[in-house]
């Protein structure tokens, strides 16, 4: 890879790419609700219509379209920040965050919901229910915050 605009490009295609591949082979053979690691993290499908942690949910066409929007604008911005980096880490990070919006992305549009099959929780309290997309997006995150604090 000549620049770390390359690193974030076939970053988030292999997102895109795991995301995808999991979920299809997940859709095509539902398996039961299962204890992963106990205590912690379960298997558990769930659709997701609204945002991270189900906020604005939304039920009707419109709502959908309008977050779609708002996911596209995202991605494109992120895309512009990716190929402006030259910093392999943040490249990495943006890598991650935009293959993992646009399999979330690819989901909205296409079941009209985000399809989520990772339940964590602590001990019997459920914190959340996620995908391979947005265990992505948060890691990507991090790296993105690792570097800004790298800088300082």
């Amino acid at each position: 890879m000549k620049a770390p605009r390359d690193l974030a490009a076939v970053t988030a295609g292999g997102v895109v790419a795991i995301d995808l591949v999991a979920e299809h082979l997940l859709l095509a053979r539902p398996l039961p609700d299962a204890v992963l690691i106990p205590g912690l993290l379960d298997f558990h499908t769930a659709w997701n219509r609204g945002v991270s942690f189900s906020l604005l949910w939304q039920d009707s066409r419109t709502g959908g379209l309008l977050l779609s929007l708002a996911l596209s604008a995202v991605v494109a911005g992120l895309a512009v920040m990716a190929w402006r980096t030259r910093d392999w880490i943040s490249a990495c990070g943006f890598g991650l965050i935009i293959g993992g919006a646009m399999g979330n992305l690819y989901d909205r549009t296409t079941f009209h919901a985000v399809f989520d099959f990772l339940l964590l929780h602590v001990g019997p309290q459920p914190l959340f229910v996620c995908n391979l997309a947005d265990i992505a997006i948060t890691f990507g995150a991090l790296c993105l915050i690792w570097e800004s604090l790298r800088a300082v």
